[in-house]
Parts: structure tokens; C-alpha cells; sequence
């Protein structure tokens, strides 16, 4: 199947909606608070479904905004290498000094921005776990990772409900601007844009139905 066409990047190299920059000592931190903690739990559930269901033994996995490692080292434990990619080097740092040195062997870390990275070896899957939350131009960054992804692509984005739409106040008032997505909007664009992919979107988080629930997650895999 041929590949699409690689559009041109267009993000800088340090995004200046990214809050983690110069705060990655207190990401885990706010990942603490019990509302996080609870919602993370069940994003989580979804997310390792996923990883269940679609990485092998064999792949290589290319995990974008990787931040402090907290989905891998359940990555490089199911693939044969991962490459953790951030453009934050503090949340590189703290990932490198967490895993074992044999973890570490069967890993690449790069600091980059994404759109501005190029693997050199082939990508199984392409995974990115609440790096949508910050990207203005999505479609771009969607048409990347599946322009670098031979087999799957894996990813997290709050919803428009409720509580995507609470997400979105909080981190405005910390000065950080959140995109919400339809899930409409995601299922047209992939239609129309990728019809050779299979999506799959499931709600996560807090998952009432009054709520909305707080998170799309994502799989994207070639038919």
C-alpha cells in the first residue's frame, strides 16, 4: 500500500503550548492528585487494552511525547525496541534514570519535536498518549504518524464533552490552550483522508454518559 504524502512540518522545534517544558519535576506530581489519578485509571485500562491487542514481539514502536515513561516501560516490555521521543530533555532524563539497563539497551531516546522527526529504521507502530491535547494542526500531526507507522497507530484526545470541556478550562487557567474532539470530526477526516486505515475510537476516563467522557482513545491499523 502506498504511503501518503508527507506534509511539509510546520510546528517549531520547542512548542510553546507545551507545559511541560520547564515543569516536568511537577508532572507526576498534578498526575497524583486524586481527580487525575482517577481518571488516568481508566484511560489506562483502554490504553493497555490496546496495546494487548496490536503490538508484537517483534515491533519497533516510536512513542511520541513519551514524557516521564509512565506507559514505557510496559512499551519496550511488549516490543523489541522502542524509540521515546520528547522535546522536553528533563522528562527524557527522568525516564532514562527509571529503567534498567537492559530496558535502556532496547531503547532510542531522541529529543525532538515530532513533526521534525525522521526515523532511520523502519516503525511498526506509532504511539501517542495525550500529545493531541497541545497540537493546533492535528490532521498534520495524524498524517505524520501515519506516514511513519508500516502497521498501527495508537492515540489519546479529550473529548468534547463535559468533562474534555472541564479539561480545557483548568489548563487555560494555567495558560496552556487544550484541543476537544468530536469523535465525528476524527471518523470523517480519517474516512475520508486514509480510507486504507481501520479507526477504532473508544471513551475513556470518566465514563458516565452524562459526562461525555473526559478521553477518545484511539487505534488506527492498515487493512
Amino acid at each position: 500500500m502506498k504511503k501518503p504524502a508527507m506534509p511539509p512540518p510546520n510546528f517549531p522545534e520547542h512548542s510553546a503550548n507545551n507545559p511541560y517544558h520547564k515543569t516536568a519535576q511537577y508532572y507526576e506530581r498534578k498526575l497524583n492528585l486524586p481527580v487525575i489519578r482517577s481518571i488516568r485509571r481508566g484511560e489506562s485500562a483502554s490504553i493497555y487494552r490496546c496495546f494487548e491487542e496490536i503490538l508484537r514481539p517483534t515491533d519497533t514502536v516510536l512513542e511520541i511525547g513519551c514524557g516521564t515513561g509512565y506507559y514505557t516501560r510496559d512499551l519496550v516490555n511488549r516490543a523489541s525496541h522502542v524509540i521515546a521521543l520528547d522535546d522536553s530533555e528533563s522528562m527524557l532524563n527522568i525516564i532514562r534514570n527509571r529503567l534498567t539497563a537492559e530496558e535502556v539497551s532496547r531503547m532510542q531516546f531522541v529529543r525532538s519535536e515530532a513533526t521534525q522527526f525522521t526515523p532511520t529504521e523502519a516503525v511498526d507502530v506509532v504511539v501517542h498518549i495525550g500529545v493531541l491535547d497541545y497540537v493546533p494542526d492535528w490532521k498534520a500531526f495524524l498524517a505524520h504518524s501515519l506516514f511513519n507507522a508500516r502497521r498501527a497507530v495508537i492515540f489519546t484526545c479529550p473529548t468534547d464533552g463535559l468533562c474534555g470541556h472541564m479539561f480545557h478550562l483548568l489548563s487555560k487557567w494555567e495558560g496552556v490552550n487544550i484541543q476537544r474532539y468530536a469523535r465525528r470530526q476524527l471518523e470523517d477526516f480519517l474516512h475520508e483522508s486514509y480510507p486504507e486505515w481501520r479507526c477504532e475510537i473508544r471513551r475513556a476516563g470518566i465514563n458516565g454518559g452524562w459526562s461525555g467522557g473526559s478521553t477518545w482513545v484511539c487505534t488506527l491499523q492498515l487493512r
